[in-house]
């Protein structure tokens, strides 16, 4: 290219930009605000899954796929299905990397991209500007709070909008491409669980194919078949549909973790409610026109939705693709403010820009100050190279990251599907100090607790066993048992 077409490539780049930014303006501030809050708030997002993830990752890297447990007391042994373990390594791979910024930067970058996918996918699909940012507002408050705890599903988001938009646009224009789910699902199968909900659309997608030619067809049965086959590309495949089994049919551990509790209506769910009962009141109003696939995927994921709390994302980045179009079919499309939107926009950018940038400029102390190093030097001291330590459930796996020679020794971590009715059972009435708890305390050297949660946890074992403090922070207690 002579240096006169790149000069001339150059303005009407940017003359393009400007008019995405003009038709859009409106979206990209909405989507941008939601990038900024999920920077700003960057060090909330490493909890309890997001160091399970990095100490089942170093685990891989030093000593191949388990099979067995060997991390904790409670499970130690039993029959470890590490389905995740393809996100696992990666987010290991990224803190050698680049340390704890550079995985949260991943983090941020990849849930975003899922939110970001659907809009642009509501707008492919023909959804107005206004119409797909009116959606995207409840959608992003819906989304957040799952989206943004940094864990293995992270990687989940952008390939399910990734599948959503293969298979929506197919039913438009139906093309070979919709196979390209298929290799998305193989992939997707080794990095979160959620790839079930991505079969099953796929899967759904080709019983309407069936459905609508009235005859079988090898793209239609492809389709509806192909989707489970890809779920089992893993080096755990004759073992996962145990595994998925005792996930979807109600596990001991749900009734212990808040997360695969069903939705119930409150203050933190009542988007999911606006998002559903709205979106079926659209669809019973102007679902003349749009595909059947996009009705039955919407109602599919709003089941799911209900079922536990970790799957209400999903129904937000259905409802930013489908329900847009809708919307539009009942208001007045309105006059973009063209160069206000501009304004506005490029203001938001900067912004993201700006926040980014002073984010990854904080110390890597900054990112881990809800969980001071401090704390788990102290306990592994305190531990001894023999005694046990017992960490709530938003440390266990600190702990075991922290010091790699506590594995085998922590009592449990978050991996709760690994551990029996009895055990969690056991689990709950030794935190709530029932029964002849101190009998099962005197088994563990050391306590990790967090001082604002398991305050009166903490008064009782320093006089019941007693223990003294060895450690106190503001987020952070570690005691010794004296005993």
């Amino acid at each position: 290219m002579s240096s006169e077409q790149i000069t001339a490539a150059q303005p009407a780049a940017t003359s393009r930009v400007g008019r995405i930014l003009e038709e859009n303006g409106l979206l990209v501030i909405v989507l941008g605000a939601f990038a900024i809050v999920l920077v700003v708030a960057m060090r909330k997002e490493l909890v309890v899954d997001g160091w399970m993830a990095l100490v089942s990752g170093r685990w891989i890297v030093q000593h191949g796929l388990p099979s067995h447990d060997a991390l904790t007391v409670w499970s130690h042994g039993r029959r470890w299905i590490d389905q995740q373990w393809l996100a696992q390594l990666i987010l290991y791979g990224l803190w050698r990397l680049g340390g704890v910024k550079l995985v949260l930067f991943v983090h941020a970058t990849l849930v975003t991209g899922g939110i970001v996918g659907a809009g642009l996918l509501g707008r492919r699909l023909g959804g107005t500007a206004r119409s797909v940012t009116w959606i995207a507002i409840p959608a992003i408050v819906a989304y957040y709070p799952v989206a943004s705890v940094m864990r293995p599903q992270s990687f989940a988001f952008p390939l399910f909008v990734a599948v959503l938009w293969l298979l929506l646009t197919d039913a438009r224009e139906p093309s070979r491409r919709v196979f390209a789910t298929l290799p998305l699902l193989a992939l997707w199968a080794n990095l979160h669980g959620s790839v079930l909900l991505g079969a099953g659309l796929v899967s759904l997608a080709g019983l309407v194919t069936l459905i609508q030619q009235r005859r079988p067809s090898g793209r239609g049965v492809a389709l509806l078949f192909a989707p489970w086959a890809c779920v089992l590309v893993s080096p755990y495949a004759l073992h996962l549909p145990a595994y998925y089994d005792k996930i979807l049919s109600g596990g001991d551990f749900k009734q212990f973790v808040t997360e695969w509790a069903p939705t119930t209506l409150s203050p933190t769910t009542a988007p999911v409610y606006l998002l559903v009962l709205g979106g079926l009141w659209l669809i019973g109003r102007a679902y003349r026109g749009m595909p059947l696939l996009d009705q039955l995927v919407f109602v599919a994921v709003a089941i799911t939705s209900f079922q536990a709390i970790r799957n209400i994302a999903w129904i937000a980045l259905v409802a930013v693709a489908v329900l847009p179009q809708l919307l539009d079919r009942l208001r007045q499309p309105a006059e973009e403010p063209r160069r206000l939107n501009r304004i506005l926009s490029l203001t938001i950018l900067a912004s993201l820009v700006i926040s980014l940038g002073g984010v990854l400029a904080k110390p890597t102390s900054w990112f881990t100050m809800d969980f001071p190093s401090g704390a788990a030097r102290a306990a592994a001291a305190a531990a001894g190279p023999q005694g046990r330590v017992f960490a709530t459930s938003p440390y266990a796996d600190w702990v075991l990251w922290s010091d790699p020679r506590l594995a085998g020794r922590v009592a449990f971590d978050a991996r709760f599907e690994l551990y029996s009715r009895k055990q969690l059972r056991h689990l709950q009435l030794f935190e709530g100090r029932v029964g002849d708890w101190l009998a099962s305390a005197r088994r563990y050297r050391v306590f990790v607790l967090n001082r604002k949660h398991d305050r009166a946890f903490e008064h009782a074992l320093l006089r019941g066993l007693p223990a003294h403090v060895v450690f106190r922070s503001s987020d952070v207690v570690v005691l010794r048992s004296s005993g």
